[in-house]
Parts: structure tokens; C-alpha cells; sequence
């Protein structure tokens, strides 16, 4: 049980980097939207990316549910970003 457990803190690890980078390029979107200005709410590519995800992602294990609440949640937090970093 311990080294399934490891298993899975090395994952959430994982995710968590790659949601600080992700996080990261977000703020470098947002500077390029403010310059160019873009809008910050983008609804076509924001369902696109679920679309796809789902597509390439969907299974037993992950959902199409699931993937939309996930990137519900990770889309909020990314305009929530952008807007902090254009209010900067």
C-alpha cells in the first residue's frame, strides 16, 4: 500500500508542476492579448480544448464529465490570471 501511495503522490506532484508552468504561459498569453488586444475570454478555443481533450483523453478512468468540470476549473483560474496580470 505504501509504495502505491507513493505512486500516487509522485503523480500529484506532477500535475501540480505542470499546472504551475501551465500557469506561467498563461501569464505570457495574458501580456500577449493585453498588446495585441485580444479579449481575455476566448469561448471557441476554451471548447476546443475540452473537445480535444476529451477526444484524445476520454476513458473509463476520465470522463467527458469529468475533463469539462476539470478544465471548468482550470479555464476560471487561468482568466482569473490573465486578468491579474493585464491589471498589473
Amino acid at each position: 500500500m505504501d509504495e502505491l501511495r507513493k505512486q500516487i503522490d509522485e503523480y500529484d506532484n506532477q500535475i501540480m508542476t505542470a499546472l504551475d508552468k501551465r500557469y506561467d504561459v498563461v501569464k505570457q498569453v495574458a501580456k500577449y492579448k493585453e498588446a495585441h488586444g485580444l479579449p481575455v475570454l476566448q469561448f471557441d478555443r476554451m471548447t476546443q480544448l475540452v473537445d480535444r481533450l476529451t477526444e484524445t483523453y476520454g476513458s473509463e478512468n476520465l470522463s467527458s464529465d469529468f475533463i469539462a468540470q476539470l478544465y471548468d476549473l482550470i479555464m476560471h483560474h487561468a482568466i482569473e490570471l490573465e486578468n491579474e496580470t493585464i491589471d498589473d
